[in-house]
């Protein structure tokens, strides 16, 4: 059972020695083997023995309550995806990282209350800044994956609506170009520039409809994604919790 010592007996990490021999009996009283015949009652009672020993020891206490420390600094890391060396002092080629796996922000952020060591009001306005920018950083995906589905559906619309008409395109080019073969293209210009005009504005709606499913994968790739998690999302995080790299 993946349980650190005060969750074991049931406390706070701030807990006092006799609300820790308290919880020690009442914990006891439901997992002494004498009492309790389940399987795990020998080990879960050794477990209680041990968390007592150290939780009532100061100095044993103190270093436990470090340990305690590092491992959430251990798990923002892994939430970061950083990979965290150990043994510094073996050789480069026989060094060991941390493993690669993630922890998520909600996770981390159970760690932080539980064992940062700041006051409730200070705890309070870190949770509020990360849900303020989980909020955020939602909203902007949102927005994303919205403009990149008109982008495309723009695009549709524009190839749809040229599957009929091209025609008619085509009959206007080819008079414009008529007109200029026989009048010369700067007088057409100056007598009608409407034609002109409108070859101008069908050019380029043709050509918004390749470019805009090109912006659309933009929008929404990987980078741009990576970009949003690494950059803002954590960025907001680490101001709101206090963390220093």
């Amino acid at each position: 059972m993946n349980m650190n010592y005060y969750e074991l007996l049931g406390v706070k990490n701030n807990a006092s020695k006799d609300e820790i021999k308290e919880a020690y009996k009442k914990q006891m009283k439901k997992w002494h083997p004498d009492i309790n015949k389940d399987e795990n009652a020998v080990g879960m009672s050794s477990k209680i023995n041990e968390a007592k020993e150290v939780l009532l020891d100061d100095d044993k206490r103190k270093d436990y309550d470090i340990y305690l420390t590092k491992k959430t600094e251990e798990n923002y890391n892994r939430y970061t995806q950083k990979k965290n060396v150990r043994n510094q002092n073996t050789n480069n080629d026989e060094e060991q990282v941390y493993e690669n796996k993630k922890v998520t922000k909600w996770e981390y952020l159970k760690d932080w209350l539980k064992y940062g060591k700041y006051s409730k009001p200070r705890k309070l306005l870190g949770v509020i800044g990360v849900l303020l920018e989980s909020l955020l950083c939602w909203v902007i995906k949102i927005l994303l994956i919205i403009f990149s589905f008109i982008c495309n559906f723009v695009s549709y619309l524009i190839r749809l609506l040229f599957s009929y008409i091209y025609p008619i395109v085509g009959i206007i080019v080819l008079l414009f170009i008529g007109q200029c073969l026989t009048s010369g293209f700067y007088n057409v210009l100056n007598e009608d520039p409407q034609i002109f005009n409108a070859i101008i504005i069908m050019i380029l709606m043709f050509a918004s409809s390749f470019i805009l499913p090109l912006i659309s994968r933009l929008i929404i790739s990987p980078k741009v994604f990576d970009i949003l998690y690494n950059k803002i999302d954590i960025g907001l995080f680490k101001k709101c919790v206090g963390y220093k790299d």
